[in-house]
């Protein structure tokens, strides 16, 4: 697998000047948070935690003009021979929401990675997306794909669908694409794609989906650091 490939991270914020509606009294805007554990960090398909469980938490903060920043955290492991790489993602975000009608709405976001004890890898990214009756799709750039002044796209689409009380199954289908990934062989683009159901429950939220890539051949990692190949996730977070 290439070096750039085994960069893959998830991205979110910082560095945004925050405009005088951001900074209204708080009496116009919220302040949320989770924290979840999840059996194996996956970020577009890769395992940031050589597929090992993670602990991670977020919180928001969010304008009633639609305006949000927020903060991301996770341990990570890329180890490898030779290389002890950070151990912890600590993601920065903020962006802008807004509704069209009832049911569709959009959100931009600019996000930032970073990887405490090896900042080369830190980068930003950006993002777009529009959510319908269920559906989300999603576009990601980013022209400096974990600190190698590469670029990187990401598409994605997402339904949700809930089938009883409580209950939604839950389909994803992400294309990464660009020379961030191009290993100089003809690999360039891969896909990861999950289906997975979900329920929520006093404060509570639990998943449970599977999850895999199209990446195979010499690019395939089927355990450790990198990990893509396909694997039964679970989480359970609990949000404040």
């Amino acid at each position: 697998m290439s070096n750039t490939l085994k960069r893959t991270r998830i991205a979110l914020l910082s560095g945004l000047t925050l405009s005088a509606t951001l900074l209204a009294p708080l009496a116009t805007a919220e302040v949320s948070g989770a924290v979840s554990v999840t059996n194996d960090y996956r970020f577009r398909g890769v395992s940031q935690t050589a597929g090992d469980p993670a602990l991670q938490a977020n919180i928001d903060w969010s304008h009633d003009s639609g305006f949000f920043v927020g903060a991301w955290g996770s341990n990570v492991d890329f180890d490898e021979p030779g290389y002890n790489g950070p151990d912890v993602e600590i993601d920065l975000y903020a962006g802008y929401y807004g509704e069209i009608n009832d049911d569709t709405s959009y959100d931009f976001t600019l996000y930032r990675y970073n990887y405490p004890g090896d900042s080369e890898l830190d980068y930003l990214e950006v993002s777009a997306g529009i959510d319908y009756s269920g559906f989300r799709a999603a576009y990601w750039y980013t022209d400096d794909y974990g600190g190698s002044d590469l670029a990187l796209h990401y598409t994605e689409i997402n339904y949700s669908w809930g089938f009883a009380e409580d209950w939604s199954l839950d389909l994803h289908y992400g294309y990464n694409f660009g020379d961030g990934i191009d290993d100089g062989e003809g690999f360039d683009s891969y896909s990861d794609y999950s289906i997975g159901v979900s329920t929520e429950f006093s404060g509570f939220s639990v998943s449970m989906a599977y999850l895999d890539t199209d990446i195979d051949g010499d690019n395939e990692v089927n355990s450790g650091v990198y990990k893509n190949s396909g694997t039964l996730l679970a989480s359970v977070s609990y949000a404040f």
